[in-house]
């Protein structure tokens, strides 16, 4: 085979896994925001900052994930519990691995100080 054409069809691969990759990132964003908007947003608020529309009836407060601190140590894990087990005034959730790995993508890519895209 001639080494241009399999460059080329590495090429070819290559982009197109890169492209796949960008595809299934944006996904799991979509993914995550959609769960966040239907099960966090009431008590966390659109920009996530702990202020929804029924953050002002919990003790206490809902958490502020635009605060550094937040997402100090072992954030994924700390998520991943609360959303599992809940965590008063919060009630756990039933959600798929693959669920609450989107909501911690979109969590991350939006409200991480520092991220980009954040509040």
């Amino acid at each position: 085979m001639n080494k241009m054409l399999v460059y080329g069809l590495v090429g070819v691969f290559l982009g197109i896994t890169l492209l796949n990759a960008r595809s299934n990132a944006g996904s799991e964003y979509d993914e995550g925001k959609n769960l966040y908007t239907s099960k966090c947003q009431i008590c966390h608020g659109i920009k996530g900052d702990g202020n929804g529309p029924a953050a002002f009836s919990l003790s206490p407060k809902p958490r502020n994930f635009t605060e550094a601190d937040f997402w100090q140590k072992d954030v994924e894990q700390k998520i991943t519990t609360v959303v599992t087990n809940g965590k008063s005034p919060m009630p756990s959730f039933s959600l798929e691995p693959g669920e609450i790995e989107a909501i911690i993508y979109y969590m991350s890519h939006t409200f991480k100080p520092g991220s980009g895209s954040g509040s």
